[in-house]
C-alpha cells in the first residue's frame, strides 16, 4: 500500500511555477499530485539534498531539468519552489524549515546571499511585538550545556527572526544544532524520547494548522484535496498572501484605513486576509458580538469572495463575517427599520422616460448621461437641495455643466422623484440614501468592522452607509473599524467622489501595494499602453494612470491581437484556441474567460460557444464555485476576478468604443469613451498568463496607439 503525504505550499511556490513554460507547469502539477499520493514513486526520484546536515531538504523530479525543492518532516511535505536543477540546489543551501517550540511558530526561513541585500533576496517574516524571543524558552546555562560559547549565546539572544539566525556567521553544524534546539525544550533535549521525531511531526503539523498562514504557508492538503485543487480552476489558488502584503492585512489602525494599488497587486487577497485577522482579533473580546462586514458594489462578487474566504487558513466558519453587496445590504437595513421600499426597474425606467419627456425639451445632454448625473452625482452624493448641487465639485465627470444646465438637471430629477412617488417605486440610490439615514439613527453599531472592496465604484452615500453601520449613532470612528480597498484606475461606473467629501480621513493609515503578482510584465504593459496616461482621480488622490503601474513579478507571453474577417471569424478563433488550451496545454475550461463590452455581444458569444459545444457560464450567474466551464461576461462583470487566459473579442473600430450617438455632445462622448477604456483596462488585467484581443476589420483606435505591445496576427 502506497504511503501518502500531506502537502503545504509556501507563498513562493506557485509564483515560481507560473514562471515556467506551460509544458513545465503541467509536469510540476503532475509531480505534486504524485507526491501527495505516493512520495516514494520511482518517477519522482525523491531524495535528500546531498550535504544537508538537517536531513530535511529534499528534491523531486518534474522532468529532466525541472526540480521541486521541498522540506520534509515525517509525512509532511512543505513545497518551497520549482525551477531548474542548478537553481534549486543553490537555493537549498540557503533555506530551512524552522519550528520554534517556545513560540509555536513554524517558518521557512531563507538566509541572505552575499551579493544582494537580505530584504531583496528572501522573505522576511514580521514578528509581533508581543512575541517572545527566538530562544526565550532556553536559559543561558541550558545553552551552555548544549555546547554554545558566551559569544555565540550573545549572538543568538540578539536574533528576533529566523532569517537573522540563519545569517549568523556560524558553521553549518552549529546552525543545525541551533535549529534543533529551537524545536525542543531543554528538558526534551536532555531526555530525548524514543518517538521524538513522531512528536516533532505532530508539533509541526499543528503549527502549520494554527499559525502557518502568518508565515506564508498554506493549509496542509491530503491526496484527495490535492486532486481537487490541481484539477480545478484558478479560484483555488487566489488566496495565498505574499509577505509584503501581510503587514497591510494584520496592521492595527486607530481609525479608517485604506489599501490601494494598481491592477494585480492583490488588494482583494489582502482584504480577505484582513477579514480573517479581524475575526480572530475580535473573538478574544467577550464584550463584542458584532460580525465583520465584507461588502462591494458589484452584486456578483460577494459569493465569490465568501468562497475564497473559506479557503483561507484560519478562516472561521459561522456568522462571524457577512458577505453582502451594497444594494442588498441597504434594502435589508430599510426593511429592519420598518421601511419596505418597492423595487421595480420597469417602473423606474418608465417614470424617468416620462419625466424626461415633460422637462427635457431644453436639455442638450443625452438621455444616458442625464440619468447617470442624477444617479451618481445628485443621489449618489445625497444632495437634497438645488443649492448643494449648484455648489458641488462633480468629481469624476468631465462634461462641464453651468448653473443653468444644473437647474435643468435638477428639474428633471424632481419630476422623476414625483413620478416614482406616484407609482410607489424607488430607485436603488434612493434606497441606499434611506438606509444610510436609518443606520445613523441606530443607537448601537451593527458591525464591529467593515471591509469595502472595489470601493472606487461605491457612491459617497454608500460609503457613508457602511461607515454608519460600523460606528453607530455616536458617529465616532472605531479602531480597526473601516477598511477601504480599491483602485480609481479600475473604476467601471460613472461618477466619483473623494474620501474627504465623504468625511473619511485615512492620512497616515494608507498602504500602497507596489508589486503586480497577477499579470505578466507583457500583459500589464499592453493594458497600460491601451489605457494611456489620462489623469485618474482615486478617491481624492490624482495621478497619471501610467505612473501608478506596479512592477510585475514575472515575465510571460506577449498579448496577441488577432485581425479577423468578421464576428463569426472571431468566434472561430476563440473556439480553436479553447480546444487547444484544454487539450494540448492542459488548461481547465474554468480558467478561461471571454469578455465583451456589451450585454448583447455577450449573449451572442454565449450562443455561438454553445453551438460549438463549449460549456460556458455567464459571469452574472457565477458564485465562486469552481466549475469546468468557460466564463463569459461584460468588461465590468469580469471585475474582481482573474483567469489564466482571457479572450476579448469585438474590438474592431466599428464595435469599440461606441460612436457618437445622435444628440450626444462631444464632451458626453469623451466621458463615455474614457469609462469604456477603463472597463477594457480592467478586462485586460484579468489575464494572468495569456491575453487575446480580437478585432474585425480595422482595430479600434484605442488599440492602434498600443499596437507595439502586441503580437499582431491575421486569423
Amino acid at each position: 500500500m502506497a504511503v501518502t503525504a500531506q502537502v503545504s505550499f509556501t507563498d513562493q511556490f506557485w509564483p515560481s511555477v507560473y514562471n515556467l513554460s506551460a509544458a513545465e507547469t503541467k509536469q510540476v502539477v503532475k509531480a505534486v499530485t504524485q507526491l501527495s499520493h505516493d512520495p516514494t514513486a520511482d518517477s519522482l526520484r525523491l531524495h535528500p539534498v546531498q550535504g544537508d546536515a538537517s536531513g530535511r531538504k529534499y528534491t523531486c523530479r518534474a522532468n529532466q531539468d525541472i526540480r521541486i525543492l521541498l522540506l520534509k518532516q515525517g509525512d509532511l511535505l512543505v513545497l518551497e519552489r520549482a525551477g531548474h536543477h542548478d537553481d534549486m540546489y543553490e537555493l537549498a543551501a540557503r533555506i530551512d524549515l524552522i519550528y520554534n517550540q517556545g513560540t509555536g511558530r513554524v517558518v521557512v526561513a531563507e538566509r541572505a546571499t552575499a551579493e544582494v541585500a537580505p530584504t531583496e533576496t528572501r522573505r522576511c517574516r514580521p514578528v509581533a511585538s508581543d512575541e517572545p524571543g527566538l530562544f526565550e524558552h532556553w536559559g543561558h546555562v541550558d545553552l551552555q550545556e548544549a555546547g554554545l560559547g558566551h559569544d555565540e549565546i550573545a549572538a543568538v539572544r540578539a536574533c528576533t527572526t529566523e532569517e537573522q539566525l540563519l545569517d549568523l556567521p556560524f558553521d553549518e553544524e552549529t546552525l543545525c544544532l541551533l535549529i534543533d534546539l529551537l524545536r525542543q525544550t531543554p528538558e526534551q533535549w536532555r531526555q530525548p524520547g524514543l518517538d521524538a521525531e513522531a512528536a516533532l511531526t505532530e508539533d509541526i503539523r499543528q503549527a502549520i494548522t494554527d499559525r502557518g498562514a502568518l508565515a506564508g504557508l498554506s493549509p496542509l492538503f491530503g491526496p484527495d484535496e490535492i486532486d481537487k485543487l490541481l484539477s480545478g480552476p484558478i479560484e483555488e489558488w487566489m488566496v495565498f498572501l505574499h509577505p509584503d502584503q501581510r503587514a497591510a492585512a494584520e496592521r492595527r489602525y486607530e481609525g479608517p484605513a485604506r489599501v490601494r494599488g494598481s491592477a494585480g497587486t492583490g488588494k482583494t487577497v489582502v482584504a480577505l486576509h484582513r477579514a480573517v485577522a479581524l475575526v480572530r482579533r475580535f473573538e478574544r473580546d467577550e464584550s463584542n458580538s458584532q460580525p465583520v462586514l465584507f461588502t462591494t458594489f458589484i452584486k456578483s462578487l460577494p459569493p465569490v469572495f465568501e468562497r475564497l474566504y473559506h479557503r483561507l487558513p484560519l478562516a472561521k466558519p459561522g456568522d462571524a463575517i457577512e458577505f453582502c453587496h451594497l444594494d442588498r445590504l441597504a434594502h435589508r437595513i430599510c426593511v429592519e427599520a420598518g421601511d419596505r421600499p418597492t423595487i421595480d426597474p420597469r417602473r423606474v425606467d418608465a417614470t424617468f422616460a416620462a419625466a424626461l419627456k415633460r422637462t427635457g425639451a431644453r436639455l442638450t445632454l443625452g438621455r444616458e448621461y442625464l440619468r447617470e448625473e442624477i444617479t451618481y452625482v445628485i443621489k449618489g452624493r445625497g444632495m437634497t437641495t438645488l443649492d448643494a448641487y449648484l455648489a458641488v465639485e462633480r468629481t469624476g465627470r468631465r462634461t462641464p455643466l453651468n448653473a443653468a444646465m444644473r437647474e435643468q438637471v435638477w428639474a428633471l430629477k424632481t419630476a422623476w422623484d414625483e413620478g416614482l412617488a406616484e407609482v410607489g417605486a424607488m430607485d436603488f440610490p434612493d434606497i441606499v440614501l434611506r438606509a444610510r439615514d436609518h443606520a445613523r439613527s441606530r443607537a448601537e453599531p451593527t458591525y464591529r468592522a467593515a471591509i469595502i472592496d472595489e470601493a472606487q465604484d461605491l457612491t459617497l452615500v454608500g460609503l457613508q452607509l457602511v461607515r454608519a453601520l460600523v460606528n453607530g449613532g455616536a458617529g465616532v470612528d472605531r479602531p480597526d473599524g473601516l477598511l477601504v480597498v480599491g483602485d480609481g484606475a479600475q473604476r467601471v461606473y460613472p461618477g466619483g467622489f473623494t474620501l474627504r467629501q465623504a468625511g473619511v480621513e485615512v492620512r497616515g493609515r494608507t498602504t500602497l501595494l507596489r508589486t503586480n503578482y497577477r499579470n505578466s510584465a507583457e500583459i500589464i504593459a499592453a493594458a497600460m499602453a491601451v489605457a494611456g496616461s489620462d489623469a485618474v482621480d482615486d478617491l481624492g488622490d490624482t495621478y497619471a494612470r501610467a505612473d501608478a503601474a506596479a512592477a510585475a513579478s514575472r515575465a510571460g507571453q506577449r498579448p496577441v491581437l488577432v485581425l479577423c474577417a468578421g464576428p463569426a471569424d472571431e468566434i472561430r478563433v476563440i473556439i480553436e484556441h479553447i480546444h487547444r488550451l484544454t487539450t494540448g496545454d492542459g488548461v481547465s475550461r474554468g480558467d478561461l474567460a471571454v469578455s465583451a463590452s456589451t450585454n448583447a455581444q455577450v449573449e451572442e458569444i454565449s450562443k455561438q460557444l454553445a453551438l460549438a459545444e463549449v460549456p460556458t457560464i455567464k459571469l452574472a450567474d457565477y458564485d465562486g464555485t469552481p466549475v469546468d466551464k468557460v466564463k463569459v461576461g461584460t468588461h465590468f462583470r469580469i471585475k474582481g476576478l482573474e483567469f489564466k487566459v482571457v479572450f476579448l473579442p469585438r474590438l474592431g473600430a466599428a464595435d469599440f468604443p461606441r460612436r457618437l450617438a445622435p444628440g450626444q455632445t462631444p464632451e458626453e462622448h469623451a466621458d463615455q469613451r474614457a469609462l469604456s477604456v477603463s472597463q477594457l483596462f480592467v478586462a485586460m488585467t484579468r489575464a494572468r498568463d495569456q491575453l487575446w484581443l480580437l478585432a474585425s476589420g480595422e482595430p479600434s483606435e484605442v488599440l492602434v496607439g498600443a499596437v507595439d505591445s502586441f503580437d499582431v496576427v491575421n486569423s
